[in-house]
C-alpha cells in the first residue's frame, strides 16, 4: 500500500501576519513572552506532552480564543463565526477514532471534537490553522482559504487535493495526519526519533541540510508535515523574512505556540531533577550521591533521567521530575526497560499499603507497579483495569505475584495476584478469585475446553458463578468449584442454573457411565448427557431409596412420575411410585413415604406443609407394635387400630418428653385440631393434648378431662391447660388458664 504524505504550505514568504501575532492579545488566555532566536531548538520543536493532548482545551476555552485573536468577524468564515454541517466519519487508516458528525456545528466544537478523536492538542490546530493561512486573525476568509486551511492534501511542488478541500475535511484530515505520523507502529520511519537526520532548509536542494537530533515524536511529525528546519536569516527576524533558502513553517508554528500558549517545549528538567532530589534529602537522603550524569531518553515523548545509588529520577514535561528508590519495584521497572519501556515515566512517588501484608506501590505512564514480600511486578492496560475494579492491592486479589503472561488461546492475558487471576481477553476483563480460579486454572485456563472467562464472580446466594466461553463454574461457599458444560448445562440453565431446582453442583461430571454416558451431580438431583448430546434428569439418592425399598418388586413398586422439584424448606427432589413417593433433600438424604404414613403426610401439606421433609425411613417394634416416621417438623405414629397421625411443634415436645409412643400418652388417635384461634388440640388412646401457639402442650385426661370437656374444653371458661396433672394416692390436681380441677379417689371433680 502506498502511503501518501500530504505536507503543511510552506510559508516561503513571511506575511505581515507574523509581526501581528507575536505581540500579547486581548479576549483570550493569558500569552507568554515572546521568544528569542536562541530558544529555538530544531530536535524539540515541540514537547510530546503538549502535542499529543486530547484534553489542551475545552469547546469553550477554545471559542474564547477564537474570539480575542480574530476581533469582530466580517463574514461568516471567520472562525470566530463559523458554523457548518458535519459528517460522521472514520478514516480507513491512522489512529483518530470515529468523528461524531453534527448539525451547525463551530470552527470551535469541530477543533474540539478532532482533537478528542485524534488526542491532537487544540492547541496544536490552531497554531497550524493560522501558520498555513492565517486564519486566526482573517476577520473575512474566503472560500479559497477555508478550502485549505490546515494546508494538508496542498505540497510544495503540486496543486492542492480537492478530495481534502473544506473547514472540516482539512482540520480533520490534518489532525488524523499529525498523529499518524507519531505513531511508532505505523509506516514512517524516514525521520528516526533519538538520531540525528538530514533536514532541508528549503524546498531548493541546493540550499543544503542541517542535521538534526529529533528528539521525541511530535517534533518528528511536524517535519514530515512540513519536511524544512529554518536557516540562521530566518532565525535572525523571527517576525519577518530571511533569504532565498529562507522556509519558515515550522519557525511560525513554534513562534505562535510559544507567545500564544506558553513554551512549546517544556520546563528545563534539569532544575526539576535537582528541585526532587532536594526534596528526598539530597546527599544524606534515602538516595544518596549521584553516580551518573542527567541523561537524555527520547522514548516514550522523551524526558531525563538521572541515577543515584539508593534509585533514580526520571522528569518528562508531561509529568514532572519524581522518585523511583531502590527496591523490587525499581528492579522491575528496569525489567520491563525503565522509563524507555512500556511502563513509561513515573506519575507519582511511591506510596506503601499496608493491606494484605503491606508492600509499596508506584503509578507510572504505562501502568503501575506493586511491590510486596512476592517481588516487584507490573501490572498495566487492561489487566491493570480489572485489578483496580477490585480495589487493587487493598482489595481481595491482593497483590501481584508474577508479571502478567499474553499471548495465550483468543490473544488473552493473564496475571497472577495473592487472591486470585485477572483474565483480559477480546471480550472483556475479568477477575476470578478463590476455587473458581482454582479450578479453572486446574482445567488448563484460557487453554482449556472451558474457553476464556465472560464475567468475573458473580454472587448467587450462598457461592459465586462465573461465566465462561463454553462452561460456567459453581463454589457454594468455601466448598470445591465444579464447571458445567455441554448439554448438561444447557439443561441446568433451562432449569435456573443454580439458583433453580438443581442449585449449586456437588461434583465433577463423570463420563464412566454405560452406554458412554456423562453425568454430573447437583444440590438436588443429577443430569446425565448421552453421547450424543441429549439430557436428562436423575437422582442416584431416590433411585439408592427405591432399592432400598425393594425395587420394582418391593413396597414402592415402578416409577409413576419424573423427578420433580420442591423449592419449600430449602429445596428437594420427589418422585412418584406405584407404592409410595420418595423425598430427597440433601441435608438429610432420601426416604419412601408409603401407605398410610404419606396419606397423612400429604393431608398435612407434604414439604409445604408443617411436616417438612421426611429425615428416616419408617422404624417399628416401638412399644406397643407401633411404627413412626420422623419429618423435619413432625413424626408420624403407626398402629393398627389408630392408624397413622403426625404430632408436631409443642405437642411434639411434649409428647417426647412423655415418654412418646411408650409413654402416658398413648398412640395419636387423630391428627392435630385447630381449637378456636389460639391453639390445637389432638387426641391420644389416653387422652387429649392441648398446645397454647405460643406456649406448652398438655395431656388432659381420665375424670378431670371428662368435666374439662363438660365445660367446653379449651374454648370453654376453663380455656387451656396450664400445667399437666398432678397425682397423689388417687387424688390429681390440674390448673387450667381460668382455673383449677381436682378429683378425689372415687372420680369426683371439683372445678375452682
Amino acid at each position: 500500500m502506498v502511503h501518501v504524505r500530504p505536507r503543511g504550505r510552506v510559508l516561503i514568504i513571511v506575511l505581515a501576519l507574523v509581526a501581528a501575532v507575536i505581540a500579547p492579545l486581548g479576549g483570550g488566555a493569558d500569552r507568554a513572552a515572546a521568544v528569542t532566536a536562541a530558544d529555538w531548538d530544531p530536535g524539540n520543536i515541540i514537547s510530546d506532552a503538549n502535542f499529543y493532548n486530547g484534553s489542551a482545551m475545552s469547546e469553550a476555552e477554545i471559542q474564547q480564543f477564537l474570539v480575542g485573536m480574530v476581533g469582530s468577524c466580517q463574514n461568516a468564515n471567520c472562525l470566530a463565526a463559523y458554523r457548518a454541517d458535519t459528517p460522521t466519519r472514520t478514516w480507513s487508516f491512522g489512529t483518530c477514532s470515529t468523528y461524531p458528525g453534527g448539525a451547525a456545528e463551530s470552527a470551535a466544537r469541530i477543533i474540539f471534537k478532532v482533537q478528542q478523536a485524534c488526542n491532537l492538542s487544540a492547541k496544536v490546530i490552531l497554531v497550524t490553522l493560522q501558520k498555513e493561512q492565517g486564519l486566526l486573525t482573517d476577520r473575512a476568509p474566503s472560500d479559497g482559504v477555508m478550502r485549505k486551511a490546515m494546508g494538508y492534501g496542498c505540497p510544495d511542488t503540486a496543486s492542492c487535493d480537492s478530495t481534502y478541500y473544506g473547514f472540516f475535511n482539512q482540520v480533520f484530515a490534518a489532525g488524523r495526519q499529525l498523529t499518524w505520523y507519531g505513531n511508532p507502529a505505523g509506516s514512517f520511519t524516514s525521520i528516526r526519533v533519538g538520531s540525528y537526520n538530514a533536514i532541508q532548509y528549503h524546498p531548493n536542494s541546493g540550499c543544503g541540510t542541517r542535521d538534526v537530533l529529533v528528539r521525541n515524536r511530535a517534533t518528528a511529525a511536524l517535519y514530515y508535515y512540513t519536511p524544512y528546519t529554518p536557516n540562521s536569516a530566518a532565525l535572525a527576524n523571527l517576525t519577518g523574512t530571511g533569504d532565498g533558502c529562507s522556509a519558515y513553517g515550522n519557525r511560525n508554528f513554534w513562534v505562535f505556540y510559544n507567545n500564544w500558549f506558553g513554551p512549546a517545549s517544556g520546563p528545563d528538567g534539569r532544575a526539576f531533577i535537582a528541585a526532587e532530589y532536594g526534596a528526598q534529602g539530597g546527599v544524606t537522603g534515602a538516595l544518596g550521591p549521584a553516580i551518573s550524569d542527567v541523561i537524555t531518553i527520547p522514548e516514550n515523548g522523551g524526558g531525563l533521567g538521572q541515577a543515584f545509588s539508593g534509585g533514580s529520577i526520571y522528569w518528562s514535561a508531561g509529568t514532572g521530575a519524581l522518585t523511583v528508590y531502590e527496591s523490587p519495584l525499581r528492579q522491575a521497572y528496569f525489567r520491563h526497560g525503565g522509563a524507555a519501556g512500556a511502563v513509561g515515566w513515573p506519575v507519582l512517588n511511591q506510596q506503601s499499603v499496608a493491606a494484605n501484608g503491606g508492600g509499596i506501590a508506584q503509578l507510572f505512564t504505562g501502568g503501575s507497579i506493586f511491590s510486596s514480600a512476592a517481588g516487584g511486578f507490573v501490572v498495566s492496560g487492561q489487566l491493570r483495569n480489572g485489578y483496580f475494579s477490585q480495589n487493587g492491592a487493598l482489595g481481595a486479589l491482593g497483590w501481584p505475584k508474577a508479571d502478567a503472561v499474553c499471548g495465550l488461546a483468543g490473544g488473552a492475558c493473564t496475571q497472577a495476584f495473592q487472591g486470585g487471576t485477572v483474565y483480559s481477553t477480546s471480550g472483556g476483563t475479568h477477575a476470578l478469585f478463590g476455587s473458581i480460579d482454582t479450578a479453572y486454572r486446574a482445567s488448563g485456563g484460557v487453554d482449556s475446553a472451558w474457553g476464556v472467562p465472560d464475567s468475573g464472580m458473580i454472587r448467587i446466594g450462598d457461592g459465586f458463578g462465573a461465566a465462561f466461553r463454553q462452561a460456567s463454574a459453581y463454589s457454594l461457599g468455601s466448598g470445591p468449584a465444579y464447571g458445567v458444560d455441554g448439554a448438561i448445562r444447557q439443561l441446568y440453565f433451562e432449569h435456573g442454573g443454580a439458583t433453580g431446582r438443581f442449585g449449586f453442583p456437588t461434583s465433577e461430571k463423570s463420563c464412566d457411565l454405560p452406554g458412554g454416558e456423562c453425568g454430573q451431580a447437583f444440590q438436588y438431583g443429577s443430569i446425565i448427557a448421552s453421547a450424543v448430546g441429549v439430557a436428562r434428569i436423575a437422582s442416584p439418592e431416590i433411585e439408592a431409596a427405591h432399592a432400598r425399598n425393594g425395587g420394582t418388586s418391593g413396597v414402592l413398586g415402578a416409577v409413576a412420575s419424573q423427578l420433580t422439584y420442591n423449592p419449600y424448606g430449602g429445596g428437594g427432589l420427589a418422585q412418584a411410585f406405584a407404592g409410595g413417593s420418595v423425598f430427597f433433600k440433601p441435608a438429610h438424604g432420601a426416604f419412601a413415604v408409603t401407605g398410610e404414613f404419606r396419606a397423612d403426610y400429604f393431608a398435612g401439606g407434604g414439604a409445604a406443609g408443617a411436616y417438612g421433609w421426611p429425615r428416616s425411613d419408617v422404624v417399628c417394634g416401638t412399644p406397643g407394635g407401633s411404627c413412626a416416621q420422623t419429618f423435619e417438623g413432625a413424626t408420624v405414629y403407626w398402629t393398627e387400630s389408630t392408624g397413622a397421625h403426625g404430632v408436631s411443634g409443642a405437642m411434639l415436645s411434649a409428647y417426647d418428653a412423655a415418654g412418646g409412643a411408650g409413654g402416658g400418652w398413648g398412640w395419636p388417635v387423630s391428627s392435630r385440631l385447630q381449637v378456636g384461634d389460639r391453639g390445637a388440640g389432638q387426641v391420644f388412646t389416653n387422652g387429649s393434648g392441648f398446645a397454647l401457639d405460643q406456649g406448652s402442650a398438655h395431656l388432659v385426661s381420665g375424670p378431670i378431662r371428662d368435666a374439662y370437656f363438660g365445660t367446653g374444653g379449651a374454648v370453654g371458661r376453663f380455656g387451656f391447660p396450664t400445667s399437666d396433672a398432678t397425682c397423689d394416692q388417687g387424688a390429681c390436681v390440674q390448673t387450667f388458664e381460668g382455673g383449677t380441677a381436682r378429683s378425689d379417689a372415687s372420680g369426683a371433680v371439683t372445678l375452682g
